[in-house]
């Protein structure tokens, strides 16, 4: 449904590069990241937004950028602020979208708005952020689309509408739908899909089932050099998950510290001491210590 193959596309300081994924019918991913991690970037392109520089990026094996308006009669992008129309009301932003995309599901977006508590009879422009941003996902998620693109859907939600959410998003796995979804919270990803995808600096790290989660602990270690010239060194050379502390270094690695300890091999080392941690702050410090 969705699928990108060595994608590469440089926006403004920003980007991706080299990204190869793909979600299935019935798969919700979760694309997890920092702030200029280059998951919009990434959502931009695939909504035929941006125009891939490098790779290919197709949505139902259809060119995102050649094909965008014969995708987007089956699928749909949220972006991360909805462009709503300030003065029309909630209601008749609803309808406008509707008339707009097409294959609108009255039944669906009634208990979407009684789920989320969305109001639709103020204006768009005297709502607040919260209000607004449950207007844009209503006018998304009420369509009866076979994609759903949505960038950072439960940013600005209270704890009540990212629960709401959470349950929709599970709802439109559950129909057949492929959802491609960005956060930069561990937790939305968890409880909202059945994979995850970590992305650092507009390239991929891992791609896996969020069931893995569980079986994923790190074995952490802090490692005490002479000097903060080899603790540099070695950070260069080991690259993944490494915490520099002036000659201290800490690393998180998934399995067997045989790799470390030969790598260790060529440096003098002062101290070393090693532990475990918990699965959620191991996978985080070794795919991603700036993700929140």
């Amino acid at each position: 449904m969705i699928h990108c193959d060595n994608l590469t596309r440089a926006f403004e300081g920003d980007g991706v590069f080299d990204i190869s994924l793909q979600v299935q019918a019935g798969q919700t991913l979760g694309l997890l990241g920092p702030t200029g991690a280059g998951k919009s970037v990434l959502l931009r392109v695939l909504a035929g937004h941006l125009r891939a520089q490098a790779g290919t990026a197709s949505v139902f094996g259809l060119d995102c950028w050649r094909d965008r308006r014969r995708i987007f009669r089956r699928a749909v992008y949220a972006p991360m602020v909805p462009a709503l129309e300030m003065r029309m009301t909630g209601e008749e932003y609803l309808n406008f979208s509707a008339r707009y995309h097409g294959g609108f599901n009255p039944q669906k977006a009634r208990r979407l708005t009684e789920q989320m508590d969305i109001p639709l009879t103020g204006q768009c422009r005297r709502m607040g952020q919260e209000e607004r941003k449950k207007l844009g996902l209503l006018a998304a998620l009420a369509l009866d689309a076979e994609v759903f693109l949505l960038d950072e859907p439960f940013g600005s939600l209270s704890a009540f509408a990212r629960g709401a959410l959470a349950d929709a998003l599970q709802a439109l796995r559950q129909s057949g739908a492929a959802v491609l979804m960005t956060s930069h919270v561990l937790e939305e990803v968890r409880r909202a899909c059945s994979h995850i995808a970590i992305i650092r600096q507009g390239r991929l790290v891992v791609t896996q089932p969020v069931e893995a989660l569980s079986l994923t602990r790190q074995k952490v270690y802090h490692i005490t050099f002479n000097s903060p010239q080899q603790a540099a060194s070695f950070a260069a050379e080991w690259e993944a998950g490494v915490e520099l502390i002036g000659t201290r270094a800490l690393v998180a690695i998934p399995a067997s510290p045989q790799a470390l300890l030969r790598t260790l091999a060529r440096y003098e080392v002062v101290d070393l001491i090693g532990g475990r941690e918990d699965a959620e702050e191991g996978f985080l410090r070794y795919y991603g210590d700036d993700i929140v």
